[in-house]
């Protein structure tokens, strides 16, 4: 049977946590070219080790010292999200950047400026990171937001 790779397939996410399923149709090239391309970032992934860890911690000031306005990074990471309700394909520094400004709300939030489950929501997202980077053993997904935010905007 001859496969034409051209023809059009609909495929469907669906994982644990999700609202709804993510479909999209695309040609069977493109499902191809897409599956050997997330093959390479897995790869990629299991071979990379995790950043290098300096023996002390950055404070929230000392971390975030040059960081844009909140405003400015939520602007940032709704525009890199658009079109991927999942985060599929989304690299390091979306998550990272994501975790900081959801780290610096919670901070503010912390100090009685706010209400809400802010701290809840940067700890989520710090620990994702911490899966990226298969760092194991850190008791302080934040402050490890923190170091890797800061080591990051000192090589922009």
């Amino acid at each position: 049977m001859d496969i034409n790779p051209d023809e059009v397939v609909t495929i469907e996410l669906d994982c644990d946590g999700w609202t709804e399923t993510y479909s999209r149709d695309i040609t069977r090239r493109q499902l191809g070219e897409l599956l050997v391309h997330l093959d390479d970032m897995s790869d990629a992934t299991d071979n990379a080790s995790p950043a290098p860890q300096p023996l002390t911690r950055p404070t929230p000031d000392e971390a975030y010292a040059t960081a844009p306005c909140i405003t400015s990074e939520i602007g940032w990471t709704a525009y890199h999200s658009v079109g991927r309700p999942t985060g599929a394909l989304l690299g390091r520094e979306f998550w990272l950047r994501k975790a900081a400004v959801l780290d610096r709300i919670a901070l503010g939030d912390e100090a009685g400026q706010g209400f809400g489950d802010a701290c809840e929501a940067a700890t989520d997202a710090a620990r994702y990171l911490l899966d990226i980077d298969h760092a194991d053993g850190i008791t302080d997904p934040r402050g490890y937001v923190r170091q890797q935010y800061a080591l990051w905007a000192k090589n922009q």
